[in-house]
C-alpha cells in the first residue's frame, strides 16, 4: 500500500501481506500522485511549483535498485495534466496532457511511440462538484482496452461538440471501441477482463466488448468507484440524505448487482486495500442545525479498515491511501 501514517512524514511503502504484523518497507518525500507499476516500481510527478501552469515531470522509481528515470515531461502543466495510469504489465501509459489553453488531449504511450487518443477540448472556467465532477484513464484488467472519462471539458468547438465525455479505445491501436455521449462520470474498470462501470442518471451501467451496454444498479449514484483486485466488487461513496457520504460496495458477480453498506456512520474515500479489506476515512455528521455546506463535510480525522469477510469495522493508522498492489487479479 502507499499510505501516509499517523505522526510518520512523507509517504509509507506498507506491506500488508500479514495483515497481523504490517510492515514499512520504504518512505517517500518529495512529489505527488504516487502509483504502483509493479511491486517494486512506483511512478510519482514532481512539479516546479503548486501553481497553476508549472512546469512537471513524471518519473519512475524503482525499490529493488534505488534508481530513477524520467518517462515524461512538460513545460505547462494545465487541468488536468496530473491525470495517468499504466495498463497492468507496465508496457504502456495513457494520460491527459493539458496546454495554456487548458485544452484537454488524451494519450497513450509505449515503447511504439506516443499516440494521441483524442483533443476533449478546453475546460471553461467553473465551479468544482466533488460529488458529481471527476477525471479518469485507466486499462481494462486485461490491458486491451483503454478509457477516458471527464465532466470538465466542452468538446472540441464548444458545448455543442460531439466529443464523448467518456470514451474507451483499442490499445492495440488507438482505434475507437465505445464512447457515451449520455452524461456518463465516475468510472472505473473491473478488476478481472475488459468490463467498464460508469454511473449514468438511470444508475450504475456497464460496458464490455462484444456485450454492449447493461444496468447494473438502478438509481445508484455511485461517487469514486474503485475496483477490488480480484473483480469481485467495486467499493464507493453514496450521498445520504443527511449531506453526508456513507461506505458501500457493490458485488459484481451476480446479475442482480447487491449492494453492501460498510458502516452506517458517515464513511467517505472507499477504497481496496487487499480482496476483502477496504479503507475508508470518518466524516463529521451533518444535521439540519448543522448543516456541512459548500465543500462537504468536514473528516474527523479518524480512519477505518472494514473487512468484508467479517464485517467488522477497526481503526486505521493510515491517515490517507494513495494506492495498493496488486491492482488486479494475478499480479505479483
Amino acid at each position: 500500500m502507499l499510505v501516509n501514517l499517523r505522526n510518520v512524514a512523507g509517504i509509507i511503502v506498507r506491506d500488508i501481506t500479514d495483515i497481523g504484523h504490517p510492515a514499512n518497507r520504504c518512505k517517500l518525500t518529495g512529489g505527488s500522485y504516487f502509483r504502483f507499476i509493479s511491486a517494486t516500481r512506483l511512478s510519482y510527478i514532481v512539479t516546479a511549483s503548486s501553481d497553476q501552469g508549472a512546469p512537471g515531470a513524471l518519473y519512475i522509481f524503482d525499490m529493488a535498485t534505488s534508481a530513477t528515470s524520467l518517462v515524461r515531461a512538460w513545460s505547462y502543466g494545465g487541468f488536468g495534466s496530473w491525470a495517468y495510469a499504466w495498463s497492468p504489465d507496465g508496457s504502456h501509459l495513457t494520460y491527459i496532457d493539458s496546454n495554456s489553453q487548458q485544452d484537454m488531449k488524451w494519450h497513450l504511450l509505449s515503447s511504439a511511440g506516443d499516440r494521441l487518443l483524442s483533443d476533449l477540448g478546453p475546460v471553461p472556467p467553473r465551479g468544482v462538484n466533488g460529488d458529481n465532477d471527476d477525471l479518469y484513464v485507466g486499462f481494462s484488467a486485461d490491458g486491451q482496452y483503454v478509457a477516458v472519462e471527464t465532466t470538465f471539458t466542452q468538446g472540441k468547438g464548444g458545448a455543442t461538440s460531439s466529443t464523448a465525455p467518456l470514451q474507451v479505445n483499442h490499445v492495440s491501436d488507438g482505434s475507437p471501441a465505445y464512447s457515451n455521449t449520455q452524461g456518463a462520470t465516475m468510472a472505473a474498470w473491473a478488476g478481472s477482463g475488459a468490463r467498464l462501470y460508469f454511473r449514468t442518471t438511470a444508475g450504475v451501467q456497464s460496458w464490455a466488448p462484444g456485450g454492449g451496454v447493461v444496468t447494473v444498479s438502478n438509481g445508484t449514484a455511485w461517487i469514486r468507484p474503485h475496483a477490488s483486485p480480484d473483480g469481485s466488487r467495486m467499493a464507493f461513496s453514496l450521498l445520504n440524505a443527511q449531506g453526508n457520504h456513507v461506505a458501500e460496495a457493490l458485488d459484481l458477480t451476480t446479475a442482480s448487482g447487491s449492494i453492501q453498506q460498510l458502516s452506517p456512520s458517515p464513511r467517505v474515500g472507499a477504497i481496496f486495500a487487499t480482496a476483502s479489506l477496504v479503507w475508508y476515512a470518518g466524516e463529521t455528521i451533518c444535521t439540519t442545525a448543522t448543516p456541512c455546506g459548500l465543500g462537504g463535510p468536514p473528516l474527523t480525522g479518524t480512519t477505518y479498515i472494514y473487512d468484508l469477510g467479517s464485517g467488522v469495522e477497526a481503526g486505521s493508522i493510515d491517515t490517507s491511501f494513495y494506492d495498493a498492489w496488486p491492482h488486479v487479479v494475478g499480479q505479483s
